[in-house]
This record gives structure tokens, sequence and C-alpha cells, in this order.
């Protein structure tokens, strides 16, 4: 699937020039390199012309400013290996790069019709990764693009792990001093993606992704945006994943800022130490009444000054306490602490990534441990645990189903013990698993 991109343009375009004027008898390969530009010409426009011929006209008519300087890998010069990974628009592989034997993650972005707005939005997450450079983010390493297919895969480092995977998978039980680690490093990505202007905007554990060494960096930039390029236009509120989303969003907000990352997380933040997702709704207004339980309703003040557009849907006719200290009493009393202020349901009250960072949750003893002292565990992405859990539920409808005579036999006399048991025990409310109440 293509080349990695060229890194430093404008050291590329000063070796090219040099390389025109000694090759001026060269193969016709060559003509992919600019020309000098002559008395009057402007180089640089004449080598963005270049460069957009090498694009397709479909990429390069809509989406010309985020591929520009850039310079595309050929699909054949990629091995596709495996599925590691699957959205809503796209699918991630692990491959081979077949010119350096490299080991590389690739995702492969699905257009609806070759809509022009779909390619725009593909556009600005390439535009937003190339912006951001920073150890605990995930880089942009090239782009894979044909003339012939209308296939466009962005090419990125492999990381074995995400972090979903990882605290899903089966004997991995973290210690406070990894969850430090792991939470250090997503906050420290963070600060990064804010200083340069960007949201993320759905930071959720199979987003977070680990390699062997332990570094965590944050991948999918699929929902981002630029949140000061513009501070008048409104933003969607539909983003973020359900059980991760700010309450803000769920609101109707069309304003708002960091607070919505902060509070994603202060979920991951929960998730780790509580060994499951804290808030798991099925519905909006399910997962709003689930924050409100656990979190608190905002005051009455955020009511009136906020103004949101599902306020008098979604506000309670009684306010809600924060039964946040009482619900994790067992958490450490720093996280425990970090954790009600990420998780409040106003957004000023959340503070900054800065903040965050500052907590005491990061200087009490025990310290985040050193990321390379951190374990290795087996490749482990929230795709492998889906496909363990759907091998699983396929093993146990198999065993009810049952193999012959002898299983039939012995599953109807469990339904009678089982009917038995309902008759006996409806309305106690001692037997939970069995007890059918109303509500």
């Amino acid at each position: 699937m293509g080349c990695i991109c060229s890194k430093g343009t404008k050291d590329d375009r000063i070796k090219d020039k040099h390389r025109k004027k000694k090759c001026k008898d060269k193969a016709p390969s060559m003509q992919l390199v600019a020309p000098l530009p002559s008395e009057g010409d402007d180089g640089d426009e004449k080598l963005d012309r270049l460069d957009a011929a090498e694009w397709p006209s479909w990429l390069a008519s809509v989406a010309g400013e985020a591929v520009k300087g850039w310079k595309p890998r050929r699909p054949e010069s990629f091995e596709k290996l495996e599925k590691i990974g699957e959205g809503t628009y796209s699918s991630v592989y692990r491959a081979r790069d077949l010119e350096t034997g490299k080991i590389v993650a690739m995702k492969k972005v699905r257009f609806i019709n070759m809509d022009p707005d779909s390619i725009r939005f593909m556009a600005r997450e390439i535009i937003i990764l190339r912006k951001l450079d920073h150890p605990n983010v995930m880089k942009l390493e090239g782009i894979v693009a044909s003339q012939t297919s209308r296939n466009l895969f962005l090419v990125f480092e492999y990381m074995e792990h995400d972090l979903a995977g990882l605290a899903a998978a089966p004997g991995i039980n973290f210690t406070e001093p990894q969850i430090k680690c792991y939470m250090q490093q997503l906050l420290h990505g963070l600060k990064h993606c804010h200083s340069r202007g960007v949201l993320h905007r759905d930071i959720k554990g199979s987003n977070l992704l680990i390699d062997d060494n332990g570094v965590l960096k944050i991948a999918d930039f699929g929902l981002a945006t630029l949140f000061q390029a513009d501070p008048t236009q409104p933003l969607t509120s539909r983003v973020v994943t359900l059980w991760y989303r700010a309450p803000e969003l769920l609101l109707g907000a069309t304003k708002y800022g960091v607070g919505v990352d902060l509070w994603s997380a202060g979920c991951i933040l929960a998730e780790l130490f509580a060994g499951k997702p804290i808030m798991a709704g099925r519905t909006e207004v399910e997962q709003m009444h689930k924050i409100f339980k656990l979190c608190g309703s905002p005051s009455e003040q955020y009511w009136q000054k906020a103004k949101l557009p599902h306020a008098t849907s979604f506000k309670p006719q009684k306010p809600y306490k924060c039964r946040i200290p009482t619900t994790f009493r067992n958490f450490p009393p720093s996280a425990l602490s970090l954790v009600e202020k990420l998780l409040s349901t106003e957004p000023e009250n959340r503070g900054t990534v800065a903040s965050a960072l500052k907590s005491q949750f990061f200087k009490k003893e025990p310290l985040p441990c050193d990321s390379s002292s951190l374990p290795k565990y087996p490749p482990s992405k929230e795709l492998d645990i889906r496909r363990r859990d759907k091998e699983a539920r396929r093993k146990r409808a198999e065993t009810i189903k049952g193999r012959g005579p002898a299983s039939d036999h012995s599953i109807k006399l469990r339904l009678r013990s089982l009917s038995r048991l309902r008759s006996r025990c409806r309305g106690c409310g001692r037997c939970g698993r069995y007890v059918t109440h109303n509500g």
C-alpha cells in the first residue's frame, strides 16, 4: 500500500534541486523531481503543482492542503498481515513495509460514495496529525494512495497493545504505580494536543496504544478538531464514545473546550482502579442519569448560565449529590481527589491538563513507575477481547444446545429445577438472579 511519506520537505527540495543539476541525462523516472525554477518563476508553486500531480485527482482536488509537500506511498509496497482494529469509518491492519521490512499499522479510511465532505473530514484528521509531534501522541508516518484505486491508508508505527485490551485481559491487574505511569503519559499527550489547539474528542481505552516498552500514545484523531481556529464557529456535540462523553455534550453544548477531554481522562482513571467502565449507559438518557447519580447534578447557577439545548429534557427535579467518594471509597485518597475533580459536572471546575499533572496523585508514594519497567505482555487489543468474548459466547451456546439425547435430557432437568426455584423465590428479594421485579 505505499511508500512512507517524505519528512523534512525543505531539505528534500534542496537535495532535489542539486540532484537535478547532476542528473540531466538520467532516465525518465527522474522527471518526478521538480525542475529548477527559471528567472521569475515561483519554485515553491511548481513543486506544489508537481506534488499535487502525484496524488489521485479525487484527493488532490478536495484535500490538496492536507497532503501538500508529501509524496504518496504505493499499495504494492506493503503487505497486509491481519486486521487489528475496526471503527465506524475505518479499519486498522498490521502490515509489513516491503521496502524496509518494518511492521507498521495501516488505517484504511472509508469514504461514503466518495462524497467530497467525507474526504474533507479525512483531510482534517491528516492536517491535525501533521500539527502534532510528541512522544505520547501517534505520529503519521505516511499516506498510501493510488491513481487507479480510491482507497486511502494512513501509515503509523505499530503498537502491540491498547489500554482497553490490556485492562480486560485475563490475569492482568495494574498496580498503582502502573496506573500513575499510564495516566501521566495520557495527560502529557493531551497537554501537547491542547497546546496546539487540538481537542481529541474521543479519549477511551481502545484509542490509547501501548508498545512493548510501556510507552502510551494517543491515537485516532478522526473526531478531533482545532478548537482555537474559529471560536465563533459552533462545534458538534455528537462526539466522544458514550461511556466517556462529558455531560455538557449530552446536554447539546456547541461551545466547549478542553473539559471534554479531561472528563474522558477522569473516566479512564476511575476505570483503571475499578477494573471496569464506571458509567456504561446504553442510551444517552441512561448515560445522563448515571452521571447525575454518581457525580451529582450541576448547580442552579450553571443551568441558568449555560442555557444548553437539552437542559429542559435532562435537568432533574431535585438536585443529585456527588457520590464519588462513597462509591470509590477503596481508591487511594489522592486518586479519589483527582477523579472527583476531573468528573465535575461543571466543565470549568475540571481545571486543565497542567493542573491535573500537578495533583497530589502523581506526587504521593508510590510514585509513577518508569515506562521501561512495566511488565511485558502478550499483544492485546480491544478487538482481541471482543473476539475472545464472541468465541466464549459461541461455546456457551453450543453447551446449552447439547450434542445428543443425554444432553437434551439434562437440559430439561435443569429447566425444571430453575422453574421450581423461581416459584419458591418469586418476590422474596433474596435471589436476584431469578426474581423478576418490575422497574
